[in-house]
């Protein structure tokens, strides 16, 4: 029997006596396919950036991601839905798997600078996955100025915790062994999946009503819960989001941001505000701060009116740890206002991690548990889940969604090529204008923000705001008491 339903959820196979294994996709990814929308896709991405010699033909590593999607079955099926989402749609075998559509060579033109690269990834990620298809698409990039190599993957929340498509390891020729060959199974008929579907009504009816919840139905009980939970979070939600600079009705068309800095620096930023009795700081307050300090210096160069007392509601999952439990096994959704007021950037810090201890102390964050319930969904990666968890709310509840991803802090390798940052690609939930995702990696911290290209067209300001305000922070380090120029 093959199990269906990724993220911990029950099995959803079922056996038809007569006819094929029919596999259905879990509730928590059957709702995310009816919550998505055109001009909102919510598959999650990340741009990958290689050292490659310049004699390295980018076909291998074409092929070793090819040969890894042959160990993995998942990534050669696609979705197979009944008209009126009576039931959970069911993954089947795509007979007519197209691996060069999935895996894409491209160049970017002369010079290939970075801004190039960044646009080529904003209209990548703009594009819905063809639902036809397979879940996912990687683009293999040359072309790049430096010589270096991007690998850029957008894969559906579906299939997110399915495995890695770009086999990233710590052994510099590690490599997936050359697997058995696929033949595709045809998938069940249309009268076995009714029958099938006539079978889920009588025996397990309570799990069908997940299902129904489908379009309208699931947008409205979705509503209701949204209502429950906001309950839950009333002390952080006391008022609505700010609106105005991060709320839009999406056209469809996308910028993107990648911006680096430098774990280090945000270290000391930690060690330093340790001193004179002060609890030391996480650095996951630490790099908020720092999003919250570019964010103000950015607003203030677009001309827009920043008084002391106004913030910026993140939408921000935390993975804790909890009741004995390892690290990452509970998560926390919280909702922290950022205060882009505050001119002090101590102050900022330490207001951010009030926040932050408030909201976990009082549990006042949606619970993963919570999350399930909301819309049948499991969480999965940190990345992942903010996207999640950002579709099933309010729009009025927060401006934007934050994640923040600790990486490796070792080499990593694809086909033996060293990878040198990992920026991650969050999509837009319905309603925001931005959506900011970090993931540090090797003593680096790599942002990636996704933003709608006619609501921010001045995204590009955002990276020497956001290298701003590190100096800020470090400015403080040296001087806490301002005596300089004294």
């Amino acid at each position: 029997m093959r199990i269906a339903g990724l993220h911990g959820a029950a099995p959803h196979a079922v056996i038809c006596h007569d006819g094929p294994v029919i596999d259905r996709l879990s509730p928590a990814d059957s709702s995310f396919l009816y919550l998505e929308e055109a001009h909102t896709p919510t598959h999650v991405g990340q741009v990958l950036i290689f050292d490659a010699p310049a004699d390295y033909d980018t076909h291998a590593l074409s092929m070793a991601i090819s040969a890894r999607v042959e160990r993995m079955p998942r990534y050669r099926q696609r979705v197979h839905s009944l008209p009126g989402r009576v039931v959970s749609p069911v993954w089947v075998d795509d007979t007519e798997f197209d691996l060069d559509y999935h895996v894409r060579r491209s160049a970017l033109p002369a010079p290939g600078d970075r801004a190039q690269l960044q646009d080529f990834v904003a209209r990548v990620c703009a594009r819905p996955l063809d639902r036809h298809r397979p879940l996912w698409e990687v683009y293999v990039v040359e072309g790049l100025d430096d010589g270096r190599i991007a690998v850029i993957s957008k894969v559906h929340q579906a299939l997110i915790e399915s495995g890695d498509i770009t086999g990233l390891s710590s052994e510099a020729r590690a490599q997936d062994a050359p697997g058995a060959g696929w033949t595709p199974t045809p998938g069940p008929s249309a009268r076995e999946l009714l029958s099938d579907t006539a079978i889920s009504l009588v025996k397990r009816p309570g799990s069908v009503v997940g299902t129904v919840r489908g379009g309208l139905a699931e947008l409205r009980a979705t509503a209701g819960r949204v209502g429950r939970v906001a309950g839950t979070v009333a002390k952080a939600a006391a008022r609505p989001a700010s609106g105005r600079t991060f709320a839009v009705e999406s056209a469809g068309a996308r910028r993107y941001l990648m911006v680096d800095g430098s774990l280090a620096d945000l270290r000391e930023v930690r060690k330093a505000m340790s001193t004179g009795g002060h609890k030391r700081p996480s650095l996951h307050a630490v790099a908020l701060t720092v999003v919250t300090g570019g964010l103000r210096i950015w607003l203030q160069s677009r001309g827009e009116h920043v008084p002391a007392q106004r913030s910026v509601r993140a939408m921000v999952p935390v993975s804790v740890a909890r009741d004995g439990t390892p690290y990452g096994s509970t998560v926390e959704a919280l909702f922290i206002d950022l205060p882009v007021g505050e001119s002090s950037p101590a102050m900022r810090l330490r207001q951010i991690q009030f926040a932050l201890d408030h909201q976990l102390a009082q549990h006042s964050g949606v619970r993963a548990a919570d999350l399930m319930g909301m819309a049948g969904f499991a969480p999965p990666a940190l990345h992942s889940l903010g996207v999640r968890v950002g579709a099933s709310l309010s729009t009025r509840l927060f401006d934007l969604v934050i994640t923040n991803v600790p990486g490796p802090q070792r080499q990593m390798y694809a086909d033996g090529l060293p990878l040198v940052a990992s920026y991650p690609v969050l999509p837009l939930t319905k309603g925001h204008a931005m959506a900011i995702g970090m993931t540090s990696y090797l003593g680096a911290m790599h942002y990636g923000v996704l933003a709608d290209r006619e609501a921010i067209p001045d995204l590009d300001q955002l990276r020497a705001a956001i290298a701003e305000a590190v100096e800020e922070l470090l400015h403080w380090v040296a001087d806490p008491f301002g005596t300089e120029g004294n």
